[in-house]
This record gives C-alpha cells, sequence and structure tokens, in this order.
C-alpha cells in the first residue's frame, strides 16, 4: 500500500495575524480529513530552513487540501511569510 507526502521547504519570515489566521484554519481543515496521517516539522538550526512534512493515506485526501480555497489564498500570498518556498509531492511505496 502507498502513501503520500507533501514536504513544504522555507525560511520563514515576518508573520502577521492574517497569516495566523489562515494557518489555524488550515491546520484544522487538514485534521478533520480522513485519509490524513500526521505531520512533523524540521528546522535546521544553522540557516533556520524548515520543512514540514504532512503524510496521507491516499492521493485524493492530499488534494483536497491542495485544492481548498483557504490554502490556495495563503499559497498566493506565502510571498509576504516565507521565502526559498518549495513544494514536494511524493509517493512512499515502502520503508524499512
Amino acid at each position: 500500500m502507498s502513501l503520500f507526502l507533501t514536504s513544504f521547504i522555507f525560511e520563514k519570515k515576518e508573520y502577521d495575524e492574517e497569516f495566523y489566521q489562515l494557518d489555524a484554519w488550515i491546520e484544522r481543515y487538514t485534521q478533520s480529513i480522513d485519509g490524513y496521517i500526521g505531520m512533523e516539522s524540521y528546522t535546521d538550526a544553522a540557516s533556520g530552513r524548515m520543512i514540514n512534512n504532512y503524510y496521507w493515506q491516499t492521493r485524493e485526501s492530499m488534494e483536497l487540501v491542495i485544492n481548498n480555497l483557504q490554502h490556495q489564498q495563503a499559497k498566493s500570498q506565502s510571498h509576504k511569510w516565507l521565502s526559498g518556498y518549495q513544494t514536494i509531492i511524493a509517493e512512499i511505496q515502502g520503508s524499512h
């Protein structure tokens, strides 16, 4: 059985109230989706670069967030809050 991974890689800039509101809404929405497994976050102590990994049971559950209006709104404004932003989507076919 495959799993899906969405990795968000970025450097944090200044967060404002709009960011915190969108982020909280998206987090609640994400956690409510059937098929969402969980999230882990890493920060490189030297550079401050962050990686947030989200795990999904199905591609369809992952795409519910990708296509969500609030997520699209946050993505379109990400330049205000993040730099060096990159998204990686991967299918995990196994692990050991």
